[in-house]
């Protein structure tokens, strides 16, 4: 439809249109479609940057001026070229003849995406035709003559007053403008849900910074829904649908935007803010307002449909996949809307546990493509790998445009010791389907009959440090409508012994068995998997098999059979339809698993959404201007006494709301602060709404990990933190939380740590804050004959331990240690006693990472990070770098390598590998300078520099664990 007659109705009747159209905006890698119109005045010539609420237009009441350009002597303009790759699953429609033309006025660029050149040649032909005309050396003084383009920046802050019009594509009515700030203390940021259709970046970071690569698609099969290019979108007028996560699915204690104007404040809700990073602005807290009471009233306006969700999970042993997986996943009779698919073991080879790549994902990936039922074709949503832990989902393509790309995204969380290494943990896709979130976790948990405590600790890790973070503040697992955990979760028959449990096996006593069934026993006696369901099993353990048959394991280790593949889920509207394995599938010492769910998903009915929108609009317009905020804060001290490293200390400050109207609090930074709080203190939840006569209970957690112990080790040893806690549209309140930190050998430098005799704790704080100054190591020596330790004495103690009693052990410095464990070797070290270090070998081989780790500077200095990584691959050069560091850097990486080289001598045992070790140790001791820590990693060359840069590390390290060093 020609939008110009709409633009001229919205102008006086002096100015003319000279040319319009549709195009983009571009602004910090954000997109806003907008018509942009090249408008006249006599001598003058202008850009009107006009927002609509439907595209295309269909009345001038859509459009609002947003912007308003000057083609005067301070404005330029620079034509490119975008080259694009298109595919059959973008969902954007521009093609790859895609134009941008960057605008200049003064110091502020605007960037222009044209559909093709003939509309970037038209637009400039135009521009320059408006800088011919420009007068030369114009008087000074004089006003400017494009005053007469005033009147429509005045004229956007009183549209936010007037009635809004509604139509089905927007029923929420929300201006699409941005207004420019005025003096006006009541003007509220507006919010711009066309922002909303951009995507930041098309490659999504994990673990390993891996992303998929495009595939040619099989005829019924297409791949990834997320658009490839950065920036880069189709944006529908179809708002209120690609929304519906941000309206009506967030939890109440959630974030609120940082600018939030006076009378909306008082406004205040219960109800959070999900945004979305860098895919949109933030919203207002009238949208705040009017989010809350939609999602108080979404069942007026919504109604059911019903979707089929197949899981399956197959723990393949590093395998390569069979001529076809039809058996597993197309046994059905209605091919399922939505797949999800998970491997574990994907890939056993050591390069898997160093590098990204691996062959074994494109193998498994065409694999399940060519498997999914010809009947329909199915679209990738996302695929995600760690090391051999491999998620895939896929849906329907006629369900693509239910599943708005701008709401997935993935995750993956590392449960290998330090988190570095990925061969257990979990990776995580989240979408949204309609009004309907929906997350899929696929986890290897940790092995072996006894530790059931270990599973239960990387179940806790993956489910308390997964992230979403598309989102801001970040999305975690339980903050979505329905969740679907599947995996290799290794729980075991514990009680019974193999015969018994082989002969009740026979017999089909499932039930009976599955009382021995650890995870069955934890579901009742802890937090993990609460609230999570599980179908009846009424199939045979799925482990362990001898490779190619269905005979139990007869090998030497003679292991028990045990239900280890599981299919969990949780969230209301969730039903399970079958849950089966697949004995068929011989490849494995597994057997796959899967099951098939009904879902019950959320749809707006737009035309209801209108009515109950103008319901809630008038009941805000009754609200404004009538009541302050108050609150009564519980305490505001507090006080934790005696923390210690790694062990939380939590208190709770209860505010309560005593006014007549919601408040709406959160923590702000104090003045030149980059944090409402300092590093070592969490505050849950920093931002949320009281509704009168309601309390909030603010969670305060202090702990002392390793990214903060150093700079409490060099200091007095004092926690000291004051929080505002500020009102919005009213005061602020100041709380302070004070405590003592118990010094640990943990995170003290490697200068002090060989000039201590004795335990850290016998040490005076004045003499420890003494020997961590620079220059102590000259000036003061605690040691009654001046001599020096080598490596310091805790170093020795762990090292000398696991020489003793783990070098036979198999995945040393693979496997997580317990919490417990590493908080009572700390408290070995730091005390002196037990002479013994207590816990498992896993656990004193992470306290040695960890140890190394909080090194303030680290084994290797920092300063020579880089000359390191240019050497990395000339070991006589890598020499000369550590023959240069000083004496005590170069005494304790000697002695570790020497160490580690001895480990290497048991690999036949312990299945230590060279690259491995140097890998896990590359990260160890070798960091970047701390202002290099925080740099983006976001855009593909980063990526790969940072890629490049753990390889380098480990090359430099395999030198030496490869020779002796000798200088």
């Amino acid at each position: 439809m020609e939008v110009t007659p709409f633009v001229k109705r919205r102008l006086r009747a002096d100015e003319k249109v000279l040319y319009c159209i549709l195009g983009r905006i571009i602004e910090d890698n954000i997109q806003a479609e907008r018509y942009i119109a090249v408008v006249q005045k006599q001598a003058d010539t202008a850009l009107f940057l006009f927002s609509s609420r439907g595209i295309p237009c269909t009345s001038e009441n859509d459009l609002s001026v947003e912007d308003v350009i000057k083609v005067n002597e301070d404005f330029h303009f620079r034509q490119n070229n975008v080259n694009r790759q298109s595919s059959l699953d973008d969902f954007d429609p521009l093609k790859n003849t895609e134009q941008v033309v960057d605008l200049f006025v003064g110091g502020k660029n605007v960037r222009v995406l044209l559909k093709d050149a003939v509309a970037a040649k038209s637009l400039i032909t135009y521009l320059q035709k408006a800088q011919s005309q420009l007068p030369q050396g114009a008087p000074q003084g004089l006003p400017s003559s494009f005053a007469w383009t005033d009147r429509y920046r005045h004229s956007q802050s009183e549209c936010l007053y007037v009635s809004k019009v509604h139509d089905l594509d927007n029923p929420f009515g929300i201006d699409t403008f941005q207004p420019e700030r005025s003096q006006n203390p009541f003007q509220e940021d507006v919010f711009d849900p066309l922002k909303y259709m951009n995507i930041s970046d098309g490659e999504n970071v994990v673990a390993t910074d891996h992303v998929e690569m495009r595939q040619k698609p099989s005829p019924m099969v297409e791949d990834n829904m997320t658009d490839s290019t950065p920036g880069l979108r189709k944006a529908e007028s179809r708002d209120s649908l690609d929304l519906l996560e941000e309206y009506y699915r967030e939890e109440d204690n959630g974030a609120f935007p940082d600018s939030l104007k006076m009378i909306t404040n008082q406004l205040g809700i219960p109800g959070s803010g999900v945004e979305l990073v860098n895919n949109l602005k933030p919203t207002t807290a009238r949208e705040h307002v009017v989010r809350h009471y939609m999602r108080m009233r979404e069942e007026e306006f919504t109604y059911k449909k019903y979707f089929t969700v197949f899981c399956g999970t197959w723990n393949v042993n590093g395998q390569s996949p069979p001529v076809t997986l039809k058996h597993w996943l197309n046994r059905l009779d209605t091919p399922p809307d939505i797949y999800v698919i998970g491997f574990q073991e994907l890939d056993l080879s050591n390069q898997a546990y160093v590098f990204s790549d691996s062959v074994k994902e494109e193998q498994w990936n065409n694999a399940v493509r060519k498997s999914l039922p010809g009947k329909v074709r199915y679209r990738k949503v996302k695929l995600i790998r760690m090391v051999g832990i491999m998620l895939l989902v896929y849906v329907k393509d006629s369900l693509a445009p239910d599943v708005p790309p701008h709401l997935i995204d993935a995750d993956s969380v590392p449960t290998g010791i330090m988190g570095i290494m990925g061969n257990k943990g979990g990776v995580g896709v989240r979408m949204t389907l309609h009004n309907t979130s929906l997350c899929f976790v696929n986890t290897h948990l940790a092995a072996h009959q006894e530790e059931y405590e270990r599973r239960n600790q990387d179940y806790r890790d993956v489910e308390g440090k997964m992230r979403f973070k598309q989102f801001l503040p970040p999305l975690s697992i339980s903050e979505h409508d329905q969740i679907f955990w599947i995996g290799d979760l290794n729980y075991r028959i514990n009680g019974l012994d193999i015969e018994k449990v082989k002969t009740m096996i026979d017999k089909g006593k499932y039930p009976d068995l599955l009382s021995y069934d650890q995870l069955h026993q934890q579901l009742y006696r802890s937090d993990v998997f609460k609230g999570y369901r599980e179908g009846q099993i009424n199939f045979k353990p799925t482990y362990k098999y001898n490779t190619g048959t269905n005979e139990w394991d007869s090998s030497e280790k003679n292991r028990i059979p045990a239900w280890c593949d599981r299919i969990l889920y949780k969230g209301e509207g969730i039903e399970q339809i079958h849950y089966t394995s697949h004995p068929d599938l011989l490849i494995s010492d597994h057997k796959p698993v899967s099951s098939l769910f009904q879902i019950e998903v959320k749809v707006i009915d737009k035309e209801k959404s209108n009515k109950v929108y103008e319901d809630v609009m008038k009941k805000l317009d009754r609200l404004e201007n009538d009541y302050l905020p108050q609150v009564k804060l519980d305490k505001t001290e507090f006080l934790f006494k005696d923390v210690m490293f790694i062990e939380m200390r939590s208190e709770i400050l209860t505010v309560c709301n005593t006014g007549q109207v919601p408040v709406e609090f959160e923590f702000i930074n104090k003045l030149e602060e980059k944090s409402y709080c300092q590093p070592w203190l969490k505050i849950s939840p920093y931002k949320s709404v009281i509704t009168p006569g309601s309390s909030c209970e603010i969670h305060l957690d202090v702990l002392v990990e390793k990214t903060c112990v150093a700079a409490l080790d060099a200091s007095n040893h004092v926690l000291d933190d004051i929080l505002v806690l500020h009102l919005n549209g009213g005061k602020d309140f100041f709380v302070t939380v004070n405590g003592n930190f118990i010094p640990s050998s943990f995170g003290c430098s490697l200068e002090a740590l060989v000039q201590m005799h004795g335990p850290i704790r016998e040490t005076p704080t004045a003499q420890l804050i003494e020997i961590e100054q620079p220059g102590s190591l000259m000036s003061r020596d605690l040691t009654q004959g001046g001599r020096l330790y080598a490596v310091p004495k805790e170093v020795w103690r762990l090292v000398d331990h696991i020489w003793h009693y783990g070098r036979d052990k198999s995945e040393l410095f693979q496997q997580a240690g317990l919490t417990k464990e590493l908080q009572a070797i700390r408290d070995c070290l730091d005390t002196g006693v037990p002479d013994k270090i207590p816990g498992s070998i896993h656990s004193v081989a992470e306290a040695l990472l960890l140890f190394l780790e909080c090194l303030p500077d680290p084994v290797i200095p920092s300063r020579v990070y880089y000359r390191c990584l240019e050497c990395s691959a000339n070991y006589m050069v890598c020499k000369q770098v550590i023959s240069q560091i000083p004496e005590h850097h170069k005494n304790l990486f000697r002695y570790l390598c020497a160490f580690l080289r001895e480990l290497l001598n048991h690999s036949q045992h312990n299945n230590l590998d060279i690259n491995i070790l140097s890998s896990i140790f590359g990260e160890i001791f070798l960091r970047p300078p701390p202002n290099t820590l925080a740099r983006s990693i976001s855009s593909p060359a980063q990526k790969a520099k940072q890629k490049e840069e753990e390889i380098k590390r480990a090359a430099f390290v395999a030198h030496f664990l490869a020779n002796e060093f000798d200088e």
